[in-house]
Protein backbone atom coordinates (compact mmCIF):
# COMPACT_ATOMS: atom_id res chain seq x y z
CA UNK A 1 0.00 0.00 0.00
CA UNK A 2 1.24 3.97 -1.13
CA UNK A 3 0.18 6.45 0.60
CA UNK A 4 1.04 10.16 0.57
CA UNK A 5 -0.14 13.68 0.72
CA UNK A 6 -4.35 13.86 0.43
CA UNK A 7 -6.34 16.48 -1.15
CA UNK A 8 -8.26 18.35 0.60
CA UNK A 9 -12.34 18.09 0.47
CA UNK A 10 -14.46 20.27 -2.11
CA UNK A 11 -13.53 23.56 -2.76
CA UNK A 12 -15.52 26.25 -4.01
CA UNK A 13 -16.03 26.19 -7.61
CA UNK A 14 -15.64 29.71 -8.51
CA UNK A 15 -11.93 30.55 -8.14
CA UNK A 16 -9.70 33.47 -9.32
CA UNK A 17 -6.23 32.96 -11.33
CA UNK A 18 -3.63 30.89 -9.80
CA UNK A 19 0.16 31.82 -10.25
CA UNK A 20 2.13 28.48 -9.68
CA UNK A 21 5.65 28.08 -8.21
CA UNK A 22 7.34 27.49 -11.77
CA UNK A 23 5.60 31.30 -13.38
CA UNK A 24 2.82 29.67 -14.74
CA UNK A 25 -0.55 30.55 -14.52
CA UNK A 26 -4.18 28.32 -13.91
CA UNK A 27 -7.56 30.11 -15.40
CA UNK A 28 -10.84 29.11 -13.09
CA UNK A 29 -13.14 26.35 -14.50
CA UNK A 30 -16.08 24.61 -12.99
CA UNK A 31 -14.91 22.40 -9.92
CA UNK A 32 -13.23 19.22 -10.12
CA UNK A 33 -13.00 16.63 -7.07
CA UNK A 34 -9.36 16.98 -7.13
CA UNK A 35 -8.36 20.07 -7.56
CA UNK A 36 -7.87 21.18 -4.54
CA UNK A 37 -5.51 22.28 -3.22
CA UNK A 38 -3.54 22.38 -6.06
CA UNK A 39 -0.39 23.07 -3.88
CA UNK A 40 0.48 21.31 -0.51
CA UNK A 41 3.01 20.55 1.66
CA UNK A 42 3.67 18.17 4.33
CA UNK A 43 6.63 16.33 6.82
CA UNK A 44 7.04 13.03 7.16
CA UNK A 45 8.50 12.09 10.47
CA UNK A 46 9.63 9.14 12.08
CA UNK A 47 8.31 8.59 16.29
CA UNK A 48 10.96 7.39 18.50
CA UNK A 49 11.48 7.93 22.51
CA UNK A 50 13.45 10.74 21.82
CA UNK A 51 10.30 12.80 19.51
CA UNK A 52 9.88 12.66 16.04
CA UNK A 53 12.87 12.85 13.27
CA UNK A 54 12.29 14.58 10.08
CA UNK A 55 13.07 11.46 7.29
CA UNK A 56 11.47 13.41 4.66
CA UNK A 57 9.46 16.48 2.74
CA UNK A 58 6.25 15.74 0.61
CA UNK A 59 5.17 18.58 -2.07
CA UNK A 60 2.00 18.07 -4.06
CA UNK A 61 1.13 20.14 -6.99
CA UNK A 62 -1.79 20.45 -9.11
CA UNK A 63 -1.55 21.86 -13.15
CA UNK A 64 -5.13 22.00 -14.37
CA UNK A 65 -5.91 22.27 -18.48
CA UNK A 66 -9.84 22.41 -19.16
CA UNK A 67 -10.82 19.37 -17.95
CA UNK A 68 -7.70 17.66 -17.75
CA UNK A 69 -6.24 17.90 -13.87
CA UNK A 70 -2.10 16.53 -13.97
CA UNK A 71 -0.73 16.30 -10.46
CA UNK A 72 2.67 15.52 -9.27
CA UNK A 73 3.82 14.46 -5.86
CA UNK A 74 7.24 14.48 -5.11
CA UNK A 75 8.75 12.88 -1.79
CA UNK A 76 12.49 14.43 -1.19
CA UNK A 77 15.21 13.84 1.62
CA UNK A 78 15.27 17.20 4.07
CA UNK A 79 18.70 17.87 1.65
CA UNK A 80 16.47 18.27 -1.20
CA UNK A 81 16.99 14.68 -2.90
CA UNK A 82 14.15 12.91 -4.79
CA UNK A 83 13.59 9.99 -2.91
CA UNK A 84 10.19 8.97 -5.00
CA UNK A 85 7.51 10.58 -7.14
CA UNK A 86 3.79 10.00 -8.21
CA UNK A 87 1.85 11.59 -11.09
CA UNK A 88 -1.94 11.16 -11.52
CA UNK A 89 -3.87 12.26 -14.11
CA UNK A 90 -7.72 13.06 -14.22
CA UNK A 91 -10.05 13.88 -16.84
CA UNK A 92 -12.77 15.37 -15.14
CA UNK A 93 -13.35 13.59 -11.91
CA UNK A 94 -12.26 10.63 -13.58
CA UNK A 95 -8.83 8.70 -12.55
CA UNK A 96 -7.11 7.80 -16.02
CA UNK A 97 -3.20 6.93 -14.85
CA UNK A 98 -1.26 6.90 -12.01
CA UNK A 99 2.52 6.71 -12.16
CA UNK A 100 5.10 5.70 -9.39
CA UNK A 101 8.64 6.41 -9.77
CA UNK A 102 10.96 4.70 -6.27
CA UNK A 103 13.92 6.65 -7.21
CA UNK A 104 15.55 5.20 -4.32
CA UNK A 105 15.99 2.18 -5.59
CA UNK A 106 15.49 2.48 -9.06
CA UNK A 107 11.95 1.18 -9.70
CA UNK A 108 9.12 2.40 -11.81
CA UNK A 109 5.68 1.45 -13.14
CA UNK A 110 2.50 2.56 -13.65
CA UNK A 111 -1.57 2.06 -13.59
CA UNK A 112 -3.56 3.03 -16.78
CA UNK A 113 -7.04 3.19 -16.37
CA UNK A 114 -8.94 2.38 -19.80
CA UNK A 115 -12.38 3.28 -19.72
CA UNK A 116 -15.35 2.37 -22.13
CA UNK A 117 -16.73 5.18 -23.65
CA UNK A 118 -20.39 7.02 -22.51
CA UNK A 119 -19.54 4.22 -19.04
CA UNK A 120 -16.31 5.94 -17.64
CA UNK A 121 -17.50 3.72 -13.86
CA UNK A 122 -16.51 0.51 -16.46
CA UNK A 123 -13.37 -0.47 -18.00
CA UNK A 124 -9.87 -2.12 -17.11
CA UNK A 125 -6.67 -1.22 -15.25
CA UNK A 126 -3.25 -1.89 -17.52
CA UNK A 127 -0.16 -2.77 -14.61
CA UNK A 128 3.20 -2.38 -15.49
CA UNK A 129 6.67 -2.35 -12.86
CA UNK A 130 9.63 -2.69 -13.59
CA UNK A 131 11.88 -3.07 -10.30
CA UNK A 132 15.18 -2.47 -11.24
CA UNK A 133 16.84 -0.06 -13.66
CA UNK A 134 17.07 -1.56 -16.99
CA UNK A 135 14.92 -5.14 -15.79
CA UNK A 136 12.17 -5.61 -17.95
CA UNK A 137 8.55 -4.37 -17.20
CA UNK A 138 6.19 -7.32 -15.62
CA UNK A 139 2.30 -6.25 -16.75
CA UNK A 140 -1.15 -7.32 -15.47
CA UNK A 141 -5.07 -6.24 -16.40
CA UNK A 142 -7.65 -5.94 -13.63
CA UNK A 143 -10.95 -5.08 -14.16
CA UNK A 144 -11.74 -1.76 -12.75
CA UNK A 145 -14.06 -2.09 -9.52
CA UNK A 146 -16.03 0.59 -8.08
CA UNK A 147 -14.07 2.91 -5.74
CA UNK A 148 -11.13 2.47 -7.29
CA UNK A 149 -8.30 4.80 -5.39
CA UNK A 150 -4.86 6.11 -4.70
CA UNK A 151 -3.34 8.25 -2.03
CA UNK A 152 -4.44 11.10 -4.02
CA UNK A 153 -7.90 10.32 -3.72
CA UNK A 154 -8.15 9.48 -0.42
CA UNK A 155 -9.15 12.82 1.24
CA UNK A 156 -11.86 13.77 -1.00
CA UNK A 157 -13.22 10.07 -0.89
CA UNK A 158 -13.12 10.16 2.83
CA UNK A 159 -15.21 13.13 2.86
CA UNK A 160 -17.96 12.05 0.48
CA UNK A 161 -18.42 9.31 2.99
CA UNK A 162 -18.55 11.41 5.98
CA UNK A 163 -21.99 10.71 6.87
CA UNK A 164 -21.85 7.14 7.13
CA UNK A 165 -18.19 7.02 8.33
CA UNK A 166 -19.77 9.13 11.35
CA UNK A 167 -22.61 6.51 11.54
CA UNK A 168 -19.97 4.11 12.19
CA UNK A 169 -20.66 2.03 9.08
CA UNK A 170 -17.58 0.31 7.28
CA UNK A 171 -16.32 1.73 3.67
CA UNK A 172 -14.81 -0.21 1.37
CA UNK A 173 -12.39 0.54 -1.34
CA UNK A 174 -9.59 -0.97 -3.95
CA UNK A 175 -6.35 0.85 -3.47
CA UNK A 176 -4.11 0.59 -6.68
CA UNK A 177 -0.46 -0.80 -5.70
CA UNK A 178 1.96 -0.60 -8.50
CA UNK A 179 4.63 -3.04 -7.22
CA UNK A 180 2.03 -5.68 -6.91
CA UNK A 181 0.46 -5.14 -10.04
CA UNK A 182 -3.26 -5.65 -8.53
CA UNK A 183 -5.35 -3.44 -6.39
CA UNK A 184 -6.02 -4.38 -2.77
CA UNK A 185 -9.00 -4.12 -0.50
CA UNK A 186 -9.00 -1.70 2.13
CA UNK A 187 -11.98 -0.84 4.38
CA UNK A 188 -12.13 2.57 6.62
CA UNK A 189 -14.00 2.75 9.81
CA UNK A 190 -13.96 5.52 12.82
CA UNK A 191 -11.97 4.40 15.16
CA UNK A 192 -12.51 6.93 17.78
CA UNK A 193 -13.06 10.98 18.47
CA UNK A 194 -10.86 12.90 20.57
CA UNK A 195 -11.07 16.69 22.06
CA UNK A 196 -7.80 19.11 21.00
CA UNK A 197 -6.23 22.23 21.94
CA UNK A 198 -7.34 24.12 18.56
CA UNK A 199 -9.88 21.50 16.94
CA UNK A 200 -12.07 18.50 17.71
CA UNK A 201 -10.88 15.63 15.64
CA UNK A 202 -12.00 12.10 14.60
CA UNK A 203 -9.59 9.31 13.83
CA UNK A 204 -10.30 7.01 10.81
CA UNK A 205 -8.67 3.63 10.30
CA UNK A 206 -7.81 1.80 7.16
CA UNK A 207 -7.55 -1.74 7.16
CA UNK A 208 -6.93 -4.12 5.07
CA UNK A 209 -9.90 -6.67 3.88
CA UNK A 210 -7.98 -9.15 3.37
CA UNK A 211 -6.48 -10.99 6.61
CA UNK A 212 -3.26 -12.31 4.34
CA UNK A 213 -2.90 -8.78 3.93
CA UNK A 214 -3.80 -7.37 7.00
CA UNK A 215 -0.39 -9.35 8.37
CA UNK A 216 1.64 -7.63 6.07
CA UNK A 217 0.26 -4.30 6.46
CA UNK A 218 -0.68 -2.10 9.64
CA UNK A 219 -3.65 -0.42 9.46
CA UNK A 220 -3.10 3.38 8.92
CA UNK A 221 -4.85 5.92 11.22
CA UNK A 222 -6.07 9.32 9.87
CA UNK A 223 -6.27 12.30 12.01
CA UNK A 224 -9.01 14.91 10.28
CA UNK A 225 -10.82 18.10 11.34
CA UNK A 226 -14.82 16.94 12.50
CA UNK A 227 -15.63 20.42 11.60
CA UNK A 228 -16.25 20.74 7.78
CA UNK A 229 -13.94 21.08 5.35
CA UNK A 230 -12.48 17.41 7.03
CA UNK A 231 -8.99 18.68 6.28
CA UNK A 232 -6.63 15.50 7.13
CA UNK A 233 -4.47 16.82 9.65
CA UNK A 234 -2.14 13.72 10.33
CA UNK A 235 -1.99 10.15 9.07
CA UNK A 236 0.29 7.66 10.69
CA UNK A 237 0.90 4.39 8.74
CA UNK A 238 2.43 3.11 5.58
CA UNK A 239 4.05 6.52 3.04
CA UNK A 240 5.27 6.15 -0.37
CA UNK A 241 9.15 6.33 0.31
CA UNK A 242 11.33 3.63 1.52
CA UNK A 243 14.04 3.37 4.37
CA UNK A 244 17.42 1.45 4.56
CA UNK A 245 17.98 -0.74 7.47
CA UNK A 246 21.41 -3.13 7.09
CA UNK A 247 21.84 -2.13 3.73
CA UNK A 248 17.68 -3.31 2.77
CA UNK A 249 15.32 -0.86 1.93
CA UNK A 250 12.29 -1.66 3.63
CA UNK A 251 8.79 -0.04 3.50
CA UNK A 252 8.40 2.85 5.92
CA UNK A 253 5.82 3.68 8.60
CA UNK A 254 5.62 6.86 9.82
CA UNK A 255 3.87 10.22 10.74
CA UNK A 256 2.93 12.46 7.99
CA UNK A 257 1.91 16.08 9.04
CA UNK A 258 0.39 18.10 6.19
CA UNK A 259 0.42 22.26 6.54
CA UNK A 260 -2.26 23.38 5.26
CA UNK A 261 -1.70 26.78 6.22
CA UNK A 262 0.80 27.27 3.45
CA UNK A 263 -2.15 25.18 0.64
CA UNK A 264 -3.81 26.89 -1.68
Amino acid sequence: MLLGGLAAGPLPGAESPIRLSDGHTQLPGPHLMYDGPRFLAAVINRQGPGGSTLLFRFQREAVRKGEKLDVRRDYTYPDGKLAARERAVYEGNDLMLYELQESQIGARGSARIRRIPGNPAKGIIEFQYSKAPGAAPKSNTETLAENTLIGDMVGPFLVSHWTELCRGEKVKCRYIVVPRRETVGFTFVEDSEATGQKQDVVIIKMEATSLFVAVLVDPVFFTIEKAPPHHILQYAGRTVPKIQTGGKWKDLDAVTVFDWKSAH
